[in-house]
């Protein structure tokens, strides 16, 4: 038996509350699944017992704590989807064998990381 029942989600720190919640909804096209407009606070499934939440803030930690990784199929088409949203992904890198990595930022600098994995 685990200490802990199932992951939940992960929430990321907003300045601009509105703006990311168009992020995460238009643009990544993430189902919003439940907000809290007093607080704040909106949460997004992203596949299938697993979100991501915004909650807005007045400071925002300057430095990124973490990063949302998304598993994908392909790397290059992912790309492509994302730049036609006008997503520009850096940091690419090839981890030989295992995977390929790119990044790209949340309207606040939070990570976003993509990973295709080579592993057959």
């Amino acid at each position: 038996m685990s200490w802990y029942k199932q992951f939940d989600l992960m929430w990321v720190p907003v300045l601009d509350y509105e703006q990311a919640k168009s992020f995460y909804q238009k643009e990544l096209e993430f189902e919003l699944v439940l907000e809290d407009q007093d607080s704040s606070w909106a949460e997004f499934q992203i596949s299938p017992g697993a979100k991501i939440a915004i909650h807005g803030v007045k400071v925002a930690n300057a430095n990124p704590i973490g990063a949302l990784v998304l598993d994908v199929e392909n790397l290059e088409q992912s790309e492509l989807w994302l730049r036609g949203k006008g997503i520009k992904l850096t940091g690419k890198e090839e981890i030989p064998g295992l995977a390929k990595l790119a990044s790209f930022t949340d309207p606040d600098g939070n990570v976003i990381q993509l990973s295709q994995s080579l592993v057959e």
